[in-house]
């Protein structure tokens, strides 16, 4: 596995947030995740957020000292709020009404490896490439959103990964979590994320011919191999 590289393309504002963590000496209370995580090894899509885990142990003025500097980091730029939701923060950047950044934290509850140093000043760490893709299984089963689809297909398009990998991966993190692990029932979740999209939007429904050609590669993948003997 290669080390963690600083990505090519980063989302907007979130140069301002990594300074400012970093000039604060707050680097260390946090390790990015999510799609800006994954893209410190592999990038294959943009993504307009930051998501990350706080590192613990984290004390409450910590936290607030990370929640305030992102603040001041995004406050020049436009409106900007904090919206809290179970074990999750979000600092949020808007304009004219409209929501343009979020940089998101949460508590973490299961880690496989220890995270790595990041390219980026101040400490800041990221997550080990195991966790990110545990991580994105987690999102597959439970969301099945199309990026979470596109996510891991392309993962194991381009050799990062295999099914195999992936459902251990997902598998221990499950168990450190004290979470269902069963495979069974998360292929059938799977599936049925899988059959909800088709149904949204059919491949004759697709203009495109090579989004439509994409489209059916994907899922037959997912179908025929990814799921094989599981639901």
């Amino acid at each position: 596995m290669t080390e963690p590289h600083r990505p090519s393309i980063l989302p907007q504002y979130a140069q301002e947030c990594l300074d400012a963590l970093a000039q604060r000496d707050l680097g260390e209370k946090i390790s990015l995740g999510g799609a800006f995580g994954l893209a410190h090894y592999f990038e294959y899509r943009t993504t307009h957020d930051v998501d990350a885990w706080w590192v613990e142990p984290v004390t409450g003025e910590a936290r607030q000292q990370v929640i305030t500097a992102l603040q001041d980091a995004l406050r020049p730029f436009g409106q900007v709020r904090v919206r809290s939701w179970g074990d999750v923060v979000s600092v949020e950047l808007s304009h004219e009404k409209k929501a343009i950044f979020s940089f998101q934290i949460a508590h973490r509850s299961a880690r496989l490896c220890e995270p790595q140093a990041s390219p980026w000043p101040g400490g800041i760490l990221v997550d080990a490439f195991e966790d990110l893709v545990a991580s994105k299984m987690v999102a597959l089963v439970e969301r099945g959103m199309p990026r979470d689809f596109l996510d891991i297909y392309t993962l194991c398009q381009h050799g990062w990964c295999d099914a195999t990998h992936c459902w251990a991966l997902w598998q221990e993190r499950q168990k450190q979590a004290g979470e269902d692990a069963d495979r069974q029932r998360a292929a059938l979740a799977i599936r049925t994320h899988l059959e909800r999209l088709e149904q949204i939007r059919p491949l004759e429904r697709i203009a495109d011919p090579q989004q439509r050609q994409t489209a059916q590669v994907l899922r037959t993948w997912f179908a025929e191999e990814f799921l094989h003997g599981l639901a």
